[in-house]
């Protein structure tokens, strides 16, 4: 069944129901972490170096919502 709501700058075809799984930047917030940034929309790229208890994302990101970008955690 379709749902009556809908989100405004998302595709007709998504699936907005489900919990998505946490970012690397929102895991592990006990301890200090380096997180890799890149934005697949305008190819900048960043290195997050995050404190203990820091789990805000990119300001590139907050930013520019409507850009798609990746995290990953270095090892």
């Amino acid at each position: 069944m379709a749902s009556s709501e809908r989100v405004v700058g998302a595709a007709d075809n998504v699936d907005m129901r489900g919990e998505s799984e946490l970012e690397p930047y929102e895991t592990d917030t006990d301890e200090r972490r380096v997180v890799s940034a890149y934005c697949c929309t305008c190819e900048e790229t960043a290195t997050l170096l995050l404190e203990v208890g820091d789990d805000s994302p990119w300001e590139h990101d907050e930013k520019h919502a409507s850009h798609v970008v990746e995290y990953w955690r270095e090892a």
